[in-house]
């Protein structure tokens, strides 16, 4: 924090002479980069407890000063909502539609059968874990809990079974509620969870047992549409979310006021063309942070429908777009690869889509699907541990294709050293993504894990362990996290760069590379893992003899895999851990070819 001390005068102006206040304030502060107002800039004053209160006066500061922070909490926004929206369509599922006000009926539902259920287990704001297909119901449930005065931890229905017993028992949950189709997930794991109280099932088979322990969904769906009467204020806990494991055990963190996130990342989107859409598809899977913060939250402030589906499904998306004519979808980046490497038709340009945001495109993708679909693509960007945030809103038109835009107006963003130090901007200069939150609001783990990726720093700097750059306009280009930093002989080299070239291959959809370490060598192999083109001919050789073209010779991948798919988290990234866990026990090895035996591996 810097400090120094100014100087309040008062002068004449005018022909009427009349008196006001001139505030001086030293160059210090305000050569200060942080210093966040502008020369000449309309500002707002105010009194408050003895202080005087000086803040900014743009489009989004007179939305959030409005909207007041004893509004920003999730159910006070959606009861506010469902006044002012009250018979308009928010949510679309298949051929199911609810109003803004149906959304707000069906979670006081839940909310009211909640508090009972937790009065009656005496537990006060207790954990409760969502395990749900993408449905209304996962929605209902989510406000509900939120409105209920509990902590919502959603799990992804993906996580293998021993991360599903980690989130459960890290978060300390007391009440699972889940889809029927994952009971055998729980019932594997049961023994290893005595903190959970209750099991809530939903869609539980005619005839099943339920007891003292496991009840039926239908028994917390109450009748009482009233707004529960709650204490709950913007700065309170209402979400541990978790990262999807890919460098180690899943971390949960703590999510306070995601609506004035959302809210601020909604007034970004506008800039994209979102203050013109009626409808925004949403594919991604309901448990991701991502989902709450970039397409819920947004359309329930700027009064959007949102239309939401099982999961992201290449064979029916065209036919979901043509039935409900959004203006823009929402991705993952391989989504898009699917998008793009299935079989064309006249949809490709005869369609309501405007223009997509996201996260994970890389710049051949994000190039071939524009110029394919028509479909003008804008980058994101959001930490696993959701720390930083960033929206590209110039994309190709303004010439920032391949960056993942700009920190928002709350966070504070710089490119820095292992020591924190800035960097200057420039592709020369790659350096660890650091930020921090305007507010002086910490993040947050739920629990220390076992392994922090996330670093705190002096002044609440946050030392992401993702890498980037940033231009001479403060865009910001993403290159990797720590774990796909490559060091061999003396040469420092991130995977992606070695997939992007590897992709390239027109009968490669997408790769992965993993470095292989021997207990008895200090250089490193690589091995890159592929997916090609279905019936493609494509084999080891021809593909060593492509990356060898393109590649430097130390890069060029000393074993080769070709795969149907690669195993993904719910937010499409590669699970190389999982890859490297398949080689070191010999999983994998009679399906890899070695470049320097010119042949399988027995």
């Amino acid at each position: 924090m810097t400090t120094a001390r100014g100087k309040i005068t008062t002068k004449k102006s005018g022909n009427g002479g009349y008196k006001s206040a001139w505030i001086y304030i030293p160059s210090k502060i305000y050569k200060d980069k942080l210093f966040p107002f502008q020369d000449n800039e309309e500002i707002v004053i105010e009194i408050e407890d003895g202080s005087l209160v000086i803040s900014k006066n743009d489009d989004l500061s007179k939305i959030l000063r409005e909207f007041g922070s004893d509004n920003a909490t999730l159910p006070k926004l959606l009861e506010i909502k469902a006044v002012e929206n009250k018979y308009q369509p928010f949510l679309y599922f298949k051929d199911e539609i609810y109003s803004y006000q149906e959304i707000n009926n069906n979670s006081n539902r839940l909310a009211h059968g909640i508090l009972t259920l937790t009065e009656k287990l005496d537990l006060n704001k207790p954990k409760i874990s969502l395990l749900m297909n993408n449905c209304p119901k996962f929605i209902f449930t989510w406000f509900g809990i939120v409105k209920a005065g509990c902590v919502i931890v959603p799990i992804n229905k993906s996580l293998k079974t021993d991360s599903v017993q980690h989130i459960l028992n890290n978060s300390d949950t007391e009440i699972l509620i889940l889809d029927y189709e994952f009971f055998k997930i729980f019932e594997k794991i049961r023994v290893n969870l005595p903190k959970i109280k209750k099991v809530v099932i939903r869609n539980a088979p005619l005839g099943f047992t339920f007891n003292d322990i496991f009840i039926d969904f239908q028994s917390i769906e109450t009748s009482n549409i009233g707004n529960p009467k709650i204490n709950l204020f913007h700065d309170d806990p209402i979400e541990i979310l978790y990262s999807a494991g890919v460098t180690g055990k899943p971390k949960g963190v703590i999510y306070r006021n995601i609506v004035l996130a959302g809210i601020a990342i909604g007034y970004e989107l506008n800039k994209l063309g979102l203050d013109k859409v009626e409808k925004i598809y949403c594919p991604l899977p309901l448990t991701h942070g991502a989902t709450h913060i970039f397409a819920i939250i947004p359309s329930l402030f700027y009064n959007k429908s949102i239309l939401i589906t099982e999961e992201f499904n290449v064979s029916s998306f065209w036919e979901d777009i043509t039935k409900h004519e959004p203006s823009c979808f929402c991705y993952f980046g391989r989504y898009l690869t699917k998008l793009l490497y299935h079989k064309a038709t006249i949809r490709d340009r005869a369609h309501s889509i405007k223009f997509a945001y996201g996260f994970g495109v890389l710049t051949d993708l994000w190039k071939a699907f524009e110029k394919r679909f028509g479909i003008l693509l804008y980058e994101c960007w959001s930490h696993n541990e959701g720390i930083g945030i960033t929206i590209n809103n110039l994309g190709s038109k303004g010439g920032k294709i391949g960056s993942i835009g700009k920190a928002l107006d709350f966070l504070d963003l710089k490119i820095g050293d292992s020591e924190g130090r800035e960097l200057p901007p420039g592709p020369n200069n790659i350096g660890q993504i650091i930020v921090r939150r305007k507010s002086g609001v910490k993040f947050e783990y739920y629990k220390p894990p076992e392994k922090e990726d996330v670093i705190i720093g002096e002044n609440n700097w946050v030392f992401t362990d993702d890498f980037g750059y940033i231009d001479n306009d403060g865009h910001v280009y993403f290159k990797g996290k720590s774990i796909e930093i490559i060091r061999m002989r003396n040469d420092t080299i991130f995977s992606g760069d070695i997939e992007r070239v590897a992709n390239s291959h027109p009968n490669i959809i997408e790769s992965a590379i993993i470095p292989l370490k021997s207990d008895h060598d200090i250089n490193v192999d690589l091995k890159i893992v592929a997916v090609k083109v279905t019936d493609s001919s494509l084999t080891p050789v021809e593909f060593s003899e492509f990356l060898y073209r393109n590649l430097a010779y130390f890069h060029v991948p000393r074993y080769i895999e070709l795969r149907e798919e690669l195993l993904k988290s719910s937010s499409t990234e590669l699970q190389k851990r999982i890859l490297l866990q398949e080689w070191y026990n010999q999983d994998s090895r009679s399906a890899t070819w070695d470049s320097q035996l010119s042949d399988f591996l027995k």
